[in-house]
């Protein structure tokens, strides 16, 4: 891993001692409850939680720019991901891999069956503390030759890291730690876009030929 900061960069070795990552991260911590007790109310798969936090298996982290999936229904989310390494914590971006073909069937399993990516670049936490919600995560996904965009917002849409790393389920973690931090909604246009090429409705789910996960911070002028 790279640490990019104002100062410079710095080649880090990480030892994972852990990998999580939340889901339900929406900073409208009631709407989303709500919209999980409907869901659940209806038999569908929720947490009772908000957020939540579940393991990953460490094995399945990559910096791979490919990776093999079994089946055609894997979809990415483009995350803000945190590392904590002791006293240490730096972000970077990653993609929240899952199978769609599980997804409605268990909370846990469809993220256990695809590597999980992560950039190989990282920014101090504390560049960015001061102006998180500027922060904004981008994604897109390529399918049968056509880019669409799949999700751009900023930080603000979700629960700051700082919530997510007082968590009980996330102190608890061995270091070093890594935490994807849950994802922005896709775009409403990602679906109209589909549509219009006479795409079926995967891409909106980040089922596709190629991803992209972009992490930029238009403060200090950089990206991942």
């Amino acid at each position: 891993m790279v640490i990019e900061s104002k100062e410079g960069k710095a080649r880090r070795s990480i030892a994972i001692g852990s990998v999580a990552g939340a889901r339900f991260s929406s900073r409208d911590v009631e709407g989303m409850r709500k919209t999980l007790d409907e869901a659940l109310a209806r038999g569908e798969s929720g947490t009772k939680t908000n957020p939540s936090i579940f393991r990953i298996a460490r094995y399945l982290l990559t910096q791979s720019d490919e990776f093999e999936v079994q089946g055609p229904l894997t979809g990415g989310e483009a995350e803000i991901v945190a590392i904590r390494t002791g006293g240490e914590l730096v972000i970077t971006v990653g993609s929240d891999q899952c199978d769609r073909e599980l997804d409605p069937l268990f909370q846990d399993k469809p993220k256990q069956m695809c590597p999980h990516p992560i950039a190989a670049v990282a920014w101090p936490y504390a560049e960015v503390r001061d102006h998180w919600d500027r922060l904004q995560i981008y994604s897109q996904v390529e399918v049968a030759g056509h880019v669409i965009p799949l999700q751009a917002s900023p930080a603000s849409e979700l629960v700051d890291l700082e919530y997510l790393l007082a968590m009980a389920e996330v102190q608890a973690l061995p270091d070093p730690m890594i935490l994807y931090g849950g994802a922005v909604p896709p775009l409403d246009s990602a679906g109209a876009t589909a549509e219009k090429l006479n795409l079926p409705e995967l891409p909106t789910s980040g089922v596709g030929d190629a991803y992209l996960a972009r992490l930029s911070d238009p403060v200090l002028g950089r990206s991942i």
